[in-house]
């Protein structure tokens, strides 16, 4: 390498020359000054001409660069510029060229505040720098040939001649747009980071080596109670459960000493500030240095405090039904999604005749008889599917002697994390009910048999008394006084008939033995007949009779004569109960449905007796001073026949504001 140049020497000399930012990766020997800047004269003395300063220097020694310090000075990874001392732009580097996209004409002899933004300029020289002649590194924006900003660090250093005088400056330009825009990713990078930590829905603390508070975010203050300020610093265990202290220092010491990045999973009670009890799981995280020592430790932490008190009382409670249905008087079983017994009590032991080694793992299917076997299979598979409770199923189970025994079973599925994994059932010995519903039906059937020989009985004698009765009353040859009697005696016969031909409908109905005719019906003939029946003793208690029928109304599928029963018994009624007004019959056709109103202006029913009045011989009032007859079973036989007709029939009523019976039939 050659000789530095003279001026070089005589400038280090005087200590004179700013040096340039260490950090520019650039040194004063890499300056070029382009030649055409430079004038020779006959002693050979450089002048710059243009920027009014001189070297007195040999120009051929000026220029005697090694070629090193030229190719640095060209190929720089930074931009430099030199100025005169007017602050105008005399050199510069191919990098400066690339930097701020320009050329010669655009740089040479230009202010050097023009590269830069008015309000960074004003920035760059309240730094002083011609007058201190320091170094300086200035984070600032410098201004492209499109008057792009781009972000730079500026260097400059400041150039002296021998007599101190300033004669221009050096300065390094080094682009760091990728630098800022890292710097700021990272900012905003460790912002979110911030943010997460502080806003994380669970509690966050970070340790030091020993165990000491370094960090805490929102969540950890707000469960234990705590101000930050109140625990940095301290130790994690003194935040600990006594009975847990020296567990978790032994577990932190070996947890740092193992030098694994993970370690987790373990409950840890903490307490509050106001001395409660909470319920952790944590999970720690080791952070390692560049010696792989443990750096920091970062915690999470579950709160399972209220999970924890829930599992201590579903023990509790498990415990507590375990023991209700150990010793309650019907069996209990639960069996797997096979139906194999998983569990059995004391009860269903004693029911089946077996011991629980016998039964447990076995199905269930097999204690059942052979005609229960496939309802309880469905009923199985139905719980399965449809995921809902089946109650009151009958069935019957084979005793280990051999017989069988009626039971009634509820069913409900068992599950566990949404998924169906058997089911639990309670059984019922039903032996004694089906034993007493066995007497029961033997007597309703004697009842029966026994109201139907009556009923006959009577109906025999009575028809003869009736027919002798009538031909006394029409005998005209007959005493005034003695038909009168034959009268009073007709009526009352014909109202034991009513009587007998009510108790065997009764009968016929409670037997399933009443035969209806079904065929389609023209509802006016019915309608006619009926009324035609009845209008004489409407008229007979100068009552208003309304009819509202449609001139053809639907036809509906019905036993001419039941229907034509049901009609007069409740118009009957409605004029027995009826002294002032009107009775009407009114028909009308909705929602695919015959409505037939029979409405009366009567003494009426209070509302807790309207649905009572359909039971078998009820009555509304059953004074002594009544005045009018009945059984009590003329309703009860509406209401099953039109029950037989796929409809229904209700009464709406006002004690005073008489009453309205509805009958609704399909079309």
């Amino acid at each position: 390498m050659k000789d530095e140049p003279k001026i070089v020497k005589i400038l280090k000399g005087e200590e004179k020359l700013g040096r340039l930012n260490i950090n520019s990766q650039c040194s004063y020997e890499q300056l070029k000054i382009p030649e055409e800047t430079l004038h020779e004269t006959s002693d050979k003395t450089g002048t710059f001409s243009e920027s009014g300063f001189e070297i007195e220097r040999n120009i051929g020694e000026l220029f005697d660069f090694g070629e090193l310090y030229k190719i640095l000075f060209e190929t720089s990874a930074v931009a430099i510029t030199l100025t005169d001392e007017n602050e105008r732009i005399v050199s510069w580097n191919k990098y400066a060229e690339e930097l701020l996209d320009m050329n010669k004409e655009d740089l040479f002899m230009k202010p050097v505040s023009s590269l830069y933004p008015s309000e960074e300029w004003k920035k760059i020289i309240t730094k002083n720098i011609r007058q201190r002649g320091m170094r300086h590194s200035i984070e600032t924006k410098i201004l492209k040939k499109n008057n792009k900003l781009v972000d730079v660090d500026l260097s400059v250093s400041v150039l002296k001649n021998h007599e101190g005088m300033i004669i221009g400056s050096i300065g390094v330009i080094k682009d760091i747009t990728y630098q800022k825009w890292v710097k700021d990713a990272l900012e905003e990078s460790k912002e979110k980071f911030k943010q997460l930590y502080e806003n994380a829905p669970i509690p966050y603390h970070t340790l030091s080596p020993n165990g000491e508070i370094t960090s805490v975010n929102e969540k950890w203050c707000r469960i234990l109670g705590y101000a930050k300020k109140e625990v940095i610093g301290k130790s994690i265990f003194d935040f600990i459960a006594k009975t847990e202290k020296e567990m978790a220092k032994a577990s932190f010491k070996e947890k740092i000493q193992s030098k694994k990045s993970y370690a987790g999973g373990h409950e840890r009670t903490f307490i509050t500030k106001h001395g409660e009890e909470r319920i952790f799981v944590i999970h720690d995280f080791l952070s390692f240095d560049k010696d792989k020592n443990v750096r920091s430790v970062h915690t999470t932490m579950e709160n399972i405090t209220q999970r924890k008190q829930l599992w201590e009382k579903m023990v509790k409670s498990e415990e507590k039904y375990r023991v209700l249905a150990e010793t309650s008087a019907d069996g209990v079983l639960t069996t797997d999604v096979l139906g194999r017994l998983t569990y059995v009590n004391p009860s269903l032991e004693a029911i089946l005749g077996r011991r629980k080694n016998k039964l447990l793992a076995t199905p269930f299917r097999d204690y059942l008889s052979e005609s229960s076997v496939y309802l309880f299979q469905q009923t199985f598979l139905d719980v399965r599917k449809k995921e809902k409770k089946m109650k009151n199923i009958r069935l019957d189970v084979i005793h280990d002697s051999g017989y069988e025994i009626p039971i009634e079973v509820n069913i409900a599925p068992l599950k566990k994390d949404g998924n169906f994994i058997g089911m639990e059932c309670t059984i019922r010995d039903i032996s004694e009910r089906k034993k007493i519903e066995r007497e029961l039906k033997q007597s309703e059937k004697l009842r029966t048999e026994f109201m139907n020989i009556v009923a006959h009985e009577l109906k025999s004698p009575i028809t003869p008394i009736k027919g002798y009765l009538d031909l006394i009353e029409s005998d005209k040859d007959a005493d005034e006084k003695i038909r009168n009697w034959a009268k009073i005696g007709l009526r009352n016969a014909e109202r034991l008939m009513r009587l007998v031909n009510d108790v065997l409908d009764v009968s016929r109905l409670d037997t399933d033995t009443m035969r209806f005719n079904m065929e389609k019906c023209d509802l006016t003939e019915i309608f006619n007949d009926t009324t035609e029946d009845i209008e004489p003793d409407i008229e007979n208690k100068n009552l208003k009779f309304i009819k509202e029928i449609p001139e053809n109304p639907p036809k509906i599928l019905c036993d001419k004569y039941r229907l034509s029963q049901v009609l007069k018994n409740l118009l009957g009624n409605a004029i027995k109960f009826t002294d002032y007004g009107s009775i009407t019959l009114r028909i009308e056709e909705k929602e695919k449905h015959l409505f037939i109103y029979v409405e009366d202006t009567g003494v009426g029913i209070s509302s807790g007796e309207t649905k009572k009045i359909f039971t078998k011989f009820y009555q509304a009032y059953t004074g002594e001073d009544r005045k009018n007859e009945g059984t009590g079973l003329g309703l009860f036989i509406c209401k099953e026949i039109v029950k037989k007709h796929n409809g229904e029939i209700w009464a709406e009523s006002k004690v005073g504001k008489g009453s309205k019976f509805t009958i609704k039939l399909p079309i």
